[in-house]
């Protein structure tokens, strides 16, 4: 780069960098100052309150609230100015409009900035940002709000810079520099996941971008960026879409631990973190039960220590026909249902005929609407006022019909038809959770009223298609993410490919599967290593080799001996800028050798125990059923345990595909 080019373009971060200083100093006085309006406004309504009439109180407080509204909007563009004050644009692209003479010089960054009516950065999600991330030099075009705007690419640039410095400046051409990439990528530690606006590829950017399709299915290689992508794909739907906010936005993740990995990716993009669920936590919501919910890891574990038919059972529960062979069964038992016997309270009588006459006159609807309807027209005969007294009205009812319909009751008698094995009183299974959820679809047309606008089904291979069908019917009027990768599927269901989702009824219309299979997390000796794991003999790994090549490790015979295998490795890596993850084959084994390192390094280790664990230490121990979505600069995986223990070559896959720099593997 020239002397006279990189002069010219110092001058102009310093300027944008003079300009920010300005715009947060204005900000700050004005929140100042309305803090100041609001409290004299308070101080004024109490000291008058007996001189204000309703209307004028009505329309003093509407006022004040809209001070405070207009004072946290202002906040939250200073949060952002603030966040990108040291490095507010990381590309530039000079594009002239066919008709004009003059081209758009146009510096890119996470948000725009604006003084004194000059424009010195974009925001990355506007719409003619979509030519630094897709377009070449030359000819080009983009789809403004009014249409689309043709011209020609006449330069593109790419900036490294570091606490306000411009180090680097690179002339591109049609992808993000390989060679900026390639800095930034040898950057990543695996404490955080951080945003990739600076180095979104143009596959990813078409899928960031896609707001037509009701339904983007995404299958991913490990490390191909899906979750980073799922993630400025709200982002960007967020800026775009005028009536989505981030209360709008429901992100299913695998565990606690994954939501605190992902949890500062959004915020950095200007936008606040969405609601989050993971799988124990939608269920126990969904339907309103107290008891505790088995996580996806917890019945990996149950699954792989059950017996052939226990398994075999299982098998048949998940398969995606049994939402229409629940839908017969509840048909079959809603017209074979009737009351066996009346009964007398409080001296009035439902006789046996009379009950059965009043279900007959709700035929053609659900079976548990039928009974509502029941229920409410015993109760106001009865003129029942308490709840207590209308649970007695309940009970009293239930015992008199040949079928059970409650939601539990109605899952149990059809285990019990099927010669299933009958639920666990303490803990809702995976498997039976995912029949209450159909059942309760099936069962009175059931769809959440939540205001959900926006769906993102993260590891989506690790959920049976019946579930994710199940989502698609509740949550109707969403639409959904789906990122997910099958060759790390572990949960049994059916789900062979994600793009089974996109046949799905509710969104074969509006839907498009994408593939990406370039892997940008893992050196090439990682990505070789964990690619021969599951017979993928060609791998697509961006990064280069880093020199560090996997190294394979005779694991000792004893906890203690692998112990102290662990401590040589974490002696030559602990001092290395970034995270470890040792990564086990249960829960089991995780706590006993981390029972051993504590007695080492009791202040830089911390045992994920399960799916609600939340650790920050640079050493983290835990069962690979823990580690999804996660990663790590270096990984030591141990192959002991009971995930080691089966066949599935996944679990090998997923733990190897967490390292990002160096990867340990004590074998057996």
């Amino acid at each position: 780069m020239e002397n006279k080019v990189f002069k010219e373009e110092e001058n102009y971060l310093s300027s944008t960098i003079q300009a920010i200083k300005e715009e947060i100093k204005i900000g700050s006085d004005f929140v100042e100052n309305q803090k100041d309006v609001v409290l004299d406004l308070k101080q004024s309504y109490l000291k008058n309150l007996r001189d204000y009439d309703r209307f004028e109180f009505l329309e003093n407080y509407a006022r004040s609230d809209e001070i405070v509204d207009l004072a946290n909007q202002q906040i939250k563009k200073l949060f952002r100015l603030r966040n990108v004050q040291d490095k507010p644009y990381f590309g530039r692209i000079d594009f002239l409009v066919n008709g004009e003479k003059e081209p758009l010089k146009l510096y890119i960054g996470l948000v725009s900035v604006e003084h004194n009516n000059k424009l010195y950065v974009i925001d990355w999600r506007a719409p003619v940002g979509e030519l630094f991330y897709e377009a070449g030099k030359g000819e080009a075009s983009y789809e403004a709000p009014d249409g689309v705007v043709k011209g020609e690419v006449l330069l593109k640039r790419q900036y490294d810079i570091e606490d306000a410095k411009l180090k680097e400046v690179y002339d591109v051409d049609l992808n993000i520099f390989d060679e900026y990439l390639q800095k930034v990528l040898s950057k990543a530690k695996g404490e955080k996941l951080h945003n990739i606006a600076s180095t979104i590829q143009a596959e990813q950017n078409k899928i960031i971008r896609n707001l037509k399709d009701s339904a983007v299915v995404v299958q991913g290689s490990a490390g191909s960026g899906k979750t980073t992508v799922a993630l400025h794909r709200v982002a960007y739907a967020l800026y775009r879409l005028r009536n989505l906010k981030s209360a709008n936005v429901l992100i299913f993740s695998p565990n606690e631990a994954f939501l605190s990995h992902i949890s500062g990716v959004l915020p950095e993009l200007g936008e606040d973190n969405t609601r989050s669920a993971t799988f124990p936590k939608f269920i126990r919501r969904f339907l309103k039960s107290e008891l505790p919910v088995e996580s996806t890891d917890e019945f990996t574990v149950r699954y792989l220590k059950s017996t052939k038919k226990q398994q075999d059972e299982i098998n048949e529960k998940l398969k995606f026909a049994t939402r229409e062979k629940l839908k017969d069964w509840l048909n079959k038992v809603n017209k074979e249902l009737k009351f066996s016997i009346g009964f007398v309270v409080s001296g009035h009588e439902f006789g046996q005929h009379r009950l059965n006459q009043m279900l007959k006159e709700t035929e053609g609807e659900k079976i548990h609407i039928r009974f509502n309807k029941i229920l409410n027209d015993v109760c106001k005969e009865l003129k029942v006022k308490t709840k207590d007294d209308e649970e007695l009205v309940k009970e009293n009812l239930l015992k008199r019909l040949n079928h059970k319909v409650t939601l539990f009751g109605v899952l149990e008698e059809y285990l019990q038809t099927n010669n299933f094995s009958m639920m666990s009183n303490d803990k809702i299974r995976f498997d039976d959770a995912v029949l209450l959820c159909v059942i309760k679809e099936l069962w009175d047309n059931f769809e959440i009223k939540m205001d959900v606008k926006h769906i993102v089904l993260d590891e989506a291979q690790d959920y049976p298609l019946l579930f994710i069908d199940f989502l698609t019917r509740v949550f109707r009027h969403a639409n959904f993410s789906v990122f997910g990768d099958i060759f790390q599927k572990t949960v049994p269901g059916e789900l062979n490919s994600l793009e089974d989702v996109c046949k799905l009824e509710l969104k074969k219309d509006s839907s498009c599967y994408v593939v990406l299979d370039k892997t940008y997390r893992s050196s090439e000796e990682i990505v070789e290593y964990a690619s021969n794991i599951v017979g993928i003999n060609k791998h697509n790994a961006f990064r280069l080799k880093n020199g560090y090549p996997v190294q394979e490790i005779q694991m000792g015979q004893n906890v203690k001996q692998i112990s102290q295998q662990i401590i040589q490795v974490l002696e030559s890596t602990i001092n290395d800028d970034g995270n470890i993850g040792i990564i086990t084959g249960d829960t089991q084994i995780a706590q006993e050798i981390y029972n051993e390192l504590y007695k080492v390094i009791p202040h830089r280790i911390e045992l994920v125990k399960d799916a609600n664990s939340v650790v920050s230490s640079q050493v983290q121990i835990m069962s690979i059923a823990l580690a999804k979505g996660l990663e790590f600069s270096t990984a030591i995986v141990v192959e002991k345990g009971l995930l080691f223990e089966n066949e599935l070559k996944s679990f090998k896959h997923i733990a190897c595909t967490r390292a990002i720099n160096k990867l340990f593997v004590l074998k057996k």
